[in-house]
């Protein structure tokens, strides 16, 4: 029988009654619990705003502007992603003024009569609402799903009611060129030439995907910002092109350079006067992860560098970085196992895998520094290591490989005998299914050989400026993002 203690206090008016139960579980048939859910949403880009004003042009001129994109201060601090991918489009740019009511007409446009009073404004923001006849909604989109077919050229009619609301498109007589370098990634983005088809439409990649502009940036790469040029290149009038180009684009007279235009974009005489215009709308289409974080069980090889460039101070600093990557790891028996080699003038196996912390901690604060600098036998034993049915290697589980080195491989022999048995060691490994990540400290190491023989891709590799930052690199690579 339950223990059951009875406090009874009775009473009438002023007086209370307390009841206490002892020795049996009592639930509450009403609670609440609240979990704090919070997010800081950032744009992973900034890009340098205001309009590209090209003024009065006349036929036939090159003129250029810039427009600038890099990665958003709140993503280069952002230690779990690397890299973006963007695209950019063109789309059908809205006017601005003012909507009669009655005939549907555009001040400043063509003539306001019979309008004096029912005057609605129009703003010149895509996103501004427009409410016409047949159509109700964003700006934007009533430009981009109702352009004429063969307008702009040969069949203009300056009443048409798209011309009204919408611009005559300039898309075509754009050219987009990335002019910076890329980092240790040279030549990733994909410039588009002048006089190409506008193709507006949200399909557009399946219709043609040559005419939308492709850029990529990555911290990775040291590829944090891309300039591009907008070339606009003035497009004549029919029956009253100069010839400075022959029918195939070539210069008649090298002292006087020109363009041809292609006689599909030759304007006919009605839009004289008239004002082009086109938006372009620059789009993130991919973000890398790094993803160590989200695996539940690892075998991991950290593979770490303690040659003598690495002063005592520095090799302080890096054990200090990995053994916070080790314990943000948090090895166990049954989840993350951990192991390490380590290289100067050749290569130590210090620690089988385990999942036992302390003995992570114990390889890393033995490391000591001296000697020259052995990439390929450092993997070499991490790959063996990882692959030779270890008691704490599980063939089941995911295999990484961590690099870090502040300097290029000049053992076996000498830099160029090194780097490519180093090369063909981490090929070996990524074929027997290993992943490896590398991160790059300091000045003097070959980011370009690094990130792309030995890292598995972009993303995988990471530069330090020096071993101050490899901390947050490397306990940014536990942060799974989901």
């Amino acid at each position: 029988m339950k223990n059951i203690k009875w406090l009874r206090k009775i009473g009438l008016g002023g007086i209370t009654a307390v009841v206490i139960i002892a020795g049996a579980a009592a639930f509450s048939a009403f609670e609440a619990h609240i979990v704090n859910v919070t997010a800081r949403i950032e744009n992973a880009l900034s890009v340098s705003e205001g309009p590209l004003e090209f003024g009065t042009v006349f036929p036939q001129e090159y003129l250029t502007r810039d427009i600038q994109v890099e990665l958003s201060d709140s993503f280069q601090g952002e230690n779990r992603v690397d890299d973006v991918e963007y695209v950019i489009k063109q789309k059908p740019k809205v006017k601005g003024g003012w909507v009669c009511g009655e005939t549907r007409q555009v001040a400043g446009d063509v003539p306001l009569e019979g309008c004096d009073s029912n005057m609605n404004p129009f703003p010149g923001d895509p996103y501004s609402s427009l409410d016409i006849e047949g159509f109700e909604g964003p700006a934007w989109e009533y430009c981009e799903d109702n352009l004429p077919l063969n307008s702009p050229y040969g069949a203009y009619n300056p009443l048409d009611e798209y011309w009204r609301y919408c611009y005559l498109p300039l898309a075509n007589y754009l050219s987009k060129h990335e002019t910076t370098e890329d980092g240790s990634e040279t030549d990733n983005d994909k410039s588009v030439e002048a006089f190409h088809e506008s193709y507006f439409w949200e399909d557009v990649s399946i219709l043609n995907p040559g005419f939308i502009a492709v850029g990529r940036l990555a911290k990775s790469a040291q590829d944090i910002a891309d300039n591009w040029t907008i070339d606009l290149k003035v497009p004549c009038f029919v029956n009253h092109c100069a010839q400075e180009a022959d029918d195939e684009g070539n210069d008649l007279d090298d002292d006087t350079p020109g363009f041809h235009v292609p006689e599909e974009f030759r304007l006919p005489s009605e839009v004289e006067h008239l004002v082009f215009g086109t938006d372009l709308w620059i789009e993130v289409t991919g973000i890398s992860l790094t993803e160590i974080g989200c695996e539940e069980q690892i075998d991991l090889m950290l593979v770490l560098d303690r040659s003598g460039s690495i002063d005592a101070g520095e090799l302080t600093t890096l054990k200090n970085a990995a053994n916070a990557f080790a314990t943000a790891l948090a090895p166990t028996g049954v989840g993350v196992h951990v192991g390490q080699s380590s290289f100067s003038s050749t290569g130590t196996l210090d620690l089988h895998l385990t999942g036992t912390e302390a003995d992570v901690h114990t390889a890393i604060n033995a490391l000591t520094s001296g000697g020259l600098t052995n990439l390929f036998e450092g993997l070499d034993l991490a790959n063996a290591e990882l692959n030779n049915g270890h008691e704490h290697e599980r063939p089941a589980v995911k295999d990484i490989i961590v690099v870090i080195t502040d300097g290029n491989p000049n053992q076996p022999t000498n830099e160029a005998t090194a780097k490519a048995a180093a090369a063909a060691e981490a090929d070996a490994a990524r074929l027997a299914g290993v992943e490896i990540f590398v991160v790059g400290v300091g000045g003097d190491v070959d980011a370009t050989f690094l990130q792309t023989d030995i890292a598995d891709n972009a993303a995988h590799y990471f530069a330090a400026t020096d071993f101050d930052d490899l901390q947050a690199i490397l306990v940014g690579l536990t942060v799974c993002p989901e």
